[in-house]
């Protein structure tokens, strides 16, 4: 079992300390970044510290603020926007060779954003992440369609407890995760999302990017998103749904391991 170091670490952010907790442990220059999805945390990612096939790389994983143990922060923090410039604070912080970034759901969207002007991106794995208008589901858009009063004071409890209510394994988890959440930062977060979403930006630097791969169940209908893909690695994971790692954890794991130690491998190839 890999060595787990859990810290907050205080980043300055537009003038404001930010407490950011971060689950982490380090092996070498090559450091996988994971990014939660909506309404999740970074315990979304725990298993990735288990697995033998990515002891090769540091791993890290952290909350965004407003999610899990993180500081609850100004509401300008709570932007797709603001959570990828915290993410490359972080990996300055760490100091990399190489970075490996692997973002589930609207943490997808946040990878994409923090690769923007970073040369030490080996690798992008997007996990069923968000990169056009049709990838915000009922869950964002209807939180971002609400005024902010009526989130807070209603539409928080009224989805927190349809998910504890869910006989679902994943919303189960989800259920735990989310009502670790301020409201606040879900409500600002999604209307971010669907913002991003449906702009086009993010499929567009999706595709610009050299290497990049794209991972999602095999119960998610992606007809309408797969061919618009330019030279991306596609997997599929047998059995799963939006939440490919809890679903079929040891095929999420393999598949993810394949794809980072292949892509490190090329990585390596290039600088010699």
């Amino acid at each position: 079992m890999a060595a787990r170091h859990t810290q907050f670490l205080t980043v300055d952010y537009q003038g404001a300390a930010i407490e950011i907790a971060v689950t982490r442990h380090h092996e070498s220059d090559d450091l996988v970044l994971f990014l939660h999805g909506f309404g999740c945390t970074k315990e979304s990612f725990d298993q990735a510290f288990d697995i033998p096939e990515l002891e090769p790389f540091s791993i890290c994983s952290f909350d965004f603020p407003g999610h899990g143990q993180s500081d609850r922060a100004q509401s300008s923090s709570y932007s797709l926007q603001s959570y990828a410039e915290i993410a490359n604070i972080l990996i300055d912080h760490i100091g990399p060779n190489r970075v490996f970034m692997v973002g589930h759901s609207m943490g997808g969207a946040v990878a994409l954003i923090a690769t923007q002007g970073r040369q030490d991106i080996a690798c992008l794995v997007s996990v069923d992440g968000n990169l056009v208008a049709q990838d915000c589901g009922i869950v964002s858009r209807f939180t971002a369609a609400q005024t902010e009063e009526e989130f807070i004071s209603t539409g928080y409890a009224e989805f927190s407890g349809s998910l504890q209510n869910s006989s679902c394994s994943d919303e189960k988890a989800w259920a735990h995760w989310y009502a670790q959440a301020e409201p606040l930062a879900l409500y600002e977060s999604a209307s971010s999302l669907v913002e991003w979403s449906d702009s086009g930006k993010l499929v567009e630097i999706f595709n610009v990017l050299d290497r990049k791969a794209y991972v999602y169940g095999d119960r998610e209908h992606k007809e309408y998103l797969l061919p618009l893909l330019v030279d991306a690695q596609i997997c599929q994971i047998k059995g799963a749904g939006h939440f490919a790692m809890i679903d079929n954890p040891a095929g999420f794991y393999s598949t993810l391991s394949d794809i980072l130690l292949s892509a490190r491998y090329r990585s390596c190839a290039a600088s010699r």
